[in-house]
């Protein structure tokens, strides 16, 4: 059974000409050149009958430069250049020994030929000056030409002037460049060329990948066209490359597609894998330039789950055009059924694109699931497109939608943890238009927030198109005063269990009017705005649930506020000490802040129906205070320049301030406690002076003082990075809201740890009847601990993990290994879910990667953990 399956397997896999989806690209295809080492464009005036314009011989037992003398010392002529034939190609010839019969040369020892960018080399050789053929013989070797080749043989005969040739016993390879760009996919390395190469190209613009092949005989039959006879293909390192195919009969071309990008086929291929075959494929092919695409099948994809059970999948792509493509195929779960996916690409001009991609579970159970069960049907589709297109420098328009049909399915079946736990859904498309400090926008938005994953307990909201204008702070003529504004219209609808909020449209108008100055190093910005807003509909105040009434509303309110900023105070530290301990002097400030802010006219807060922000304007009377202190680094000795400082010739940097911790403590404290009876007590009272303030932006009782907010950051180097915002409620005794985080990397060593609790303050029992007022606590920890990456040579491990103590569960962990060779490595990951009842899950991936080709299996890069 075994070998059978096995057997069912290879035919498969012979059966999917193989082809790895490149870069897109927004350019257009090059323009066609003539192959000349001077690159330039055809000419009729260009010379291209043969001509031998040089000839000569090199002094035997000597190592003189053939272009420096005429003759040895002892007479023995030497190659020197001489003015081309007027129809002819300059030519160099070299040897120890050499006769002429007629246009035919004879060449004996260290035989050298230099024509139009080739350069030969052989122990004995013959060349025809009328025709531009070389016979050549011991240790040949052929580089150059257009495609920056070399070709060692025991023998061949080249055709200089047709670009053709026949070689015996070869070891060759064609240099393909490919641009430039970040990747953590493998690639062929410098040291993989031939030996006796050229030197390869900088590494700070990426290596050239190479095309390697032997065979025992090779064909050029022209430009950029090989055919290898029994022989074998590979970007790895010779002698003992770590992957190749084996073939009777392979075919390059690397301008097949007629725009640069090539492709080579092979047939009766066998392919091996540190020496062992592995699969036999009667016909493959795969593109040989990062810019030749091809249509086909990709590689086939296998995986194992405790939830989903085998896993088998295929896709196919579709080259559409240079700047647009096109995925599809599905995967098919044995203990569910087939989960569809695709993806499309496509690059404009400038930064215009178009990504559209989508998955979904055409699952085969029939039982609706519920939230205490995960053995009912979990189908669903999860649709994403993301696009821009500028119109014009000062227009453009913006698409960022997502579809999600169940939260269930998200839950069971996303492989991202920290999606597959998001409970949001939000959509916004819009074409703005700017100019002279004014903007004006369209847009439509829409947001999905699932309280539950059981059907039909979500809240939706939604803008539909919305007309927006925006000014700037502008000089008001003739004045000090700066003014701004800001409006809006458009309509407005929300839904959720027990409330359906149908049309409603609203008008917005926010003028506002500043006068800044300073004195004697105080800044002070005095400013006053008015707001109006009107509402097509209302609802009924004192109600729990709204309750929405037809009739329209009118909203207006006088603001004024000011801000005071005193001089910044600052002290240095310059203890010899501290210099040699931290490399450098700090330096201390103190940054003090007070901002006023005064509302009022808002009497009907309570009847305001609720959508954004603009809905929770109230009544109000604070005082917000802070104090931010900050520690600047000044390197005063040199030092090897770091990642975050600009690099040096000599790679030596000295000077330079690193703005190394910030602690900024704030506060607020309310004048008028009940916001002039926009609090209720025991409801979640959102409001607009505390919405950006604290993790807790709701508050359940009227009060004076708002919790303490503390923001602490600290970034020594590029390597190092601590973040910790907590907030502290005097009220209550307790921290309510705390999330920090930390990461450090050293080398091929990275750790990264990050906590998040939230202690909200509770609600009445009654409160909870609407999903808008419902809290979740949380107290969950996040690890990560890597060794190497995706690109290291030699073994990488890493692990991660979530435990959430409310739940006092595991949520999800992850352990993944990988190795590398030469230019082939493995990555075997294996991952826990456990999100309560509606996935308990274990899976088991891995990726399979080879230099110049690709990477086949199910561990996609969302989902590694390095």
């Amino acid at each position: 059974m075994k070998h059978r399956f096995l057997l069912c397997i290879t035919v498969f896999l012979a059966c999917h000409p193989l082809l790895w989806p490149q870069t897109l690209t927004n350019q257009f295809p090059p323009d066609k050149y003539d192959h000349r080492d001077d690159g330039a464009a055809p000419s009729a005036s260009v010379p291209t009958a043969p001509s031998a314009s040089v000839k000569g011989s090199r002094d035997e037992g000597r190592n003189t430069d053939y272009r420096a003398a005429s003759f040895s010392a002892d007479g023995v002529p030497i190659a020197q250049p001489l003015p081309a034939a007027p129809t002819g190609v300059p030519v160099h010839i070299a040897a120890k020994r050499q006769t002429k019969t007629g246009d035919l040369y004879t060449l004996d020892g260290d035989v050298e030929i230099d024509y139009r960018g080739y350069i030969l080399r052989a122990g004995k050789a013959t060349y025809d000056a009328s025709t531009g053929l070389v016979e050549a013989e011991g240790k040949l070797r052929l580089e150059g030409g257009p495609d920056d080749e070399s070709i060692s043989a025991d023998r061949g005969s080249v055709n200089l002037e047709q670009q053709t040739a026949h070689f015996y016993n070869v070891t060759g390879s064609i240099r393909l460049e490919h641009a430039a760009r970040p990747t953590a996919d493998l690639t062929s390395k410098q040291e993989q060329y031939l030996p006796g190469e050229r030197t390869p190209p900088d590494p700070q613009t990426g290596p050239s990948n190479p095309l390697i092949f032997t065979g025992r005989e090779v064909f050029k039959d022209g430009p950029h066209r090989y055919r290898v006879l029994d022989g074998s293909v590979t970007s790895c390192q010779l002698p003992r490359p770590d992957w190749r195919l084996v073939a009777s009969r392979i075919f390059i071309d690397k301008d097949a597609n007629g725009d640069g990008g090539g492709k080579a086929i092979a047939r009766n291929t066998r392919f091996t894998l540190l020496q062992i075959p592995i699969v036999y494929l009667p016909y493959a092919t795969h593109p040989i330039d990062s810019d030749g695409r091809q249509s086909g099948f990709l590689i086939p994809s296998f995986g194992v789950s405790t939830s989903k059970g085998t896993i088998f999948g295929e896709q196919y792509f579709w080259a559409l055009s240079r700047s647009m493509d096109l995925t599809l195929g599905s995967e098919y779960y044995t203990q569910r059924g087939f989960a569809p996916r695709g993806e499309f690409r496509m690059r404009g001009s400038g930064l215009d694109f178009l990504d559209a991609h989508f998955h979904s579970l055409l699952d085969r159970r029939t039982q609706t699931a519920t939230a205490t069960s995960q053995s009912g049907n979990q189908g669903g589709t999860d649709l994403l497109v993301d696009g821009r297109h500028d119109f014009s420098p000062d227009t453009r328009g913006v698409l960022d939608l997502e579809y999600l049909s169940s939260y269930v399915f998200r839950q069971a079946f996303e492989e991202n943890f920290s999606l597959a736990i998001s409970s949001e859904v939000k959509s916004q498309a819009f074409l703005t238009h700017k100019s002279a400090g004014i903007s004006e926008s369209l847009r439509f938005d829409r947001y999905q927030s699932f309280e539950t994953n059981t059907p039909l307990t979500e809240v939706r909201i939604l803008h539909t198109p919305t007309l927006e204008a925006e000014a700037a702070g502008q000089r008001v003529p003739g004045t000090p005063l700066m003014g701004r504004f800001s409006a809006s219209i458009g309509g407005l609808s929300r839904s959720e269990p027990g409330v359906q909020i149908g049309q409603v449209r609203r008008l917005d108008l926010y003028p506002h009017l500043e006068f800044p100055f300073s004195l004697k190093g105080w800044n002070f910005r005095p400013e006053i705005a008015l707001r109006d807003t009107a509402y097509s509909k209302s609802q009924l105040p004192g109600t729990g649930l709204p309750v929405v009434r037809s009739s329209s509303l009118n909203r207006s309110d006088f603001e004024a506020g000011f801000e005071i900023h005193p001089p910044v105070v600052q002290r240095d530290f310059t203890p010899s000490w501290l210099v040699r301990l931290l490399g450098g002097d700090l330096r201390h400030t103190v940054e003090p802040d007070l901002q006023y802010r005064y509302v009022g006219g808002v009497h009907n807060f309570n009847s305001v129906l609720r959508f954004d922000e603009t809905d929770i304007v109230s009544d109000t009377s604070e005082i917000e205070y802070s104090l931010t202190q900050r520690l600047f680094l000044r390197n005063l000795r040199k030092h090897p320049c770091s990642a975050d400082e600009p690099a040096t010739p000599s790679g030596m940097c000295s000077g330079g301030t690193i703005d190394w911790l910030s602690w900024r403590v704030t506060q607020k404290y309310f004048l008028h406690p009940d916001f002039g009876g926009a609090v209720v007590s025991g409801a979640r009272n959102v409001l607009s002076s505390t919405l950006d303030l604290t993790g807790v932006a709701f508050l359940t009782q009227p009060r004076f003082l708002s919790p303490v907010v503390s923001r602490l950051r600290l970034r020594t180097t590029a390597a190092t990075d601590l973040e910790w915002d907590l907030d502290y409620d005097a009220k209550l005794g307790r921290i309510t809201s705390s999330d920090l985080f930390a990461a450090y990397r050293h080398n091929d060593y990275a750790f990264a740890i990050s906590h998040a609790k939230l202690d909200a303050p509770e609600l009445s029992p009654t409160s909870t009847a609407n999903l808008a007022q419902a809290v979740s606590n949380y107290n969950q920890l996040r690890l990560l601990a890597s060794y190497g990456g995706s690109g290291k040579r030699g073994l990488s491990a890493g692990a991660n993990g979530g435990y959430d103590f409310t739940l006092s569960t595991l949520q999800f962990g992850g352990v993944q290994a990988a190795y590398n060779w030469n230019c082939c490595g493995i990555s075997l990951e294996y991952r826990r879910y456990a999100l309560g009842s509606v996935r308990n899950e274990n899976q088991y991936l891995y990726s399979f990667s080879l230099a110049g080709i690709g990477t086949a299996g199910n561990l996609r890069r969302a989902i590694r953990i390095f």
